[in-house]
């Protein structure tokens, strides 16, 4: 696995948002993102411009309608953007907003589908991007992706099923006090961690094993107190 490269800092939030990107999509290295972005995924297009799929967040103190309207004039600022309000859409986190962007580029028309969401004044936003020429063979793994986008309380209660709950909670309880731990130790639970959300969680996709990695390589590595 590559996660390594990926496990950098973000923004910490009292719920885990995840979705399932479409098959075989490769996590995007996070120097070409927006920092607002937490994770983002690439397919392989017909030109250079590969079709793409991003989380995104924004703190805010409005109602979701409101913040469509926000969202609108700051597209429209842009001139040579189309907007489309497609209205009400239904995600596993629940009801969002999902609207259409179109917009000139080097290899064509780009377009662009956001669905947005908003829960506890955090601002949900889950872009995915393509060629328009190339649409029609990615809309229905890109509509499923954005509807897959899911709430939880935390990574182990996101969890379908019992034991895979079980087996991440007493692996979390085996590396207690990692921090006193040698680096062949933790390089060795890094391993281990890996080969169970890869083997045992393979259906919750690559951003749920994106985040689940990630709070795995933090607890695992946890600096020293001073």
């Amino acid at each position: 696995m590559k996660w390594l490269l990926f496990l950098c800092p973000c923004a910490l939030f009292s719920s885990v948002f995840y979705f399932t990107p479409p098959p075989k999509w490769e996590c995007a290295q996070p120097k070409n993102m927006s920092p607002h972005v937490q994770v983002g995924f690439v397919g392989k297009g017909t030109t250079e411009f590969n079709p793409s799929i991003n989380l995104a967040f924004e703190d805010v103190d409005v109602s979701l309608k409101e913040y469509v309207k926000a969202v609108k004039q700051v597209h429209l600022s842009q001139g040579d953007t189309k907007w489309r309000d497609l209205g009400k859409f239904k995600m596993a986190a629940g009801e969002g907003r999902l609207i259409e962007l179109s917009f000139p580029s080097a290899w064509g028309e780009v377009k662009m589908l956001q669905a947005l969401y908003v829960h506890e004044a955090q601002a949900c936003i889950l872009t995915a991007a393509v060629l328009k020429k190339d649409y029609p063979e990615f809309q229905q793994p890109l509509l499923q992706s954005l509807q897959s986008l899911s709430v939880a309380a935390d990574i182990i209660s996101s969890l379908p099923q019992e034991g895979q709950r079980q087996m991440l909670t007493e692996f979390y309880a085996s590396i207690n006090g990692a921090e006193e731990k040698g680096e062949e130790w933790k390089k060795n639970q890094w391993t281990r961690l890996q080969k169970i959300i890869g083997e045992e969680c393979k259906e919750m996709g690559g951003h749920w094993h994106f985040l689940a990695l990630k709070e795995g390589y933090s607890k695992i590595y946890t600096p020293p107190t001073q």
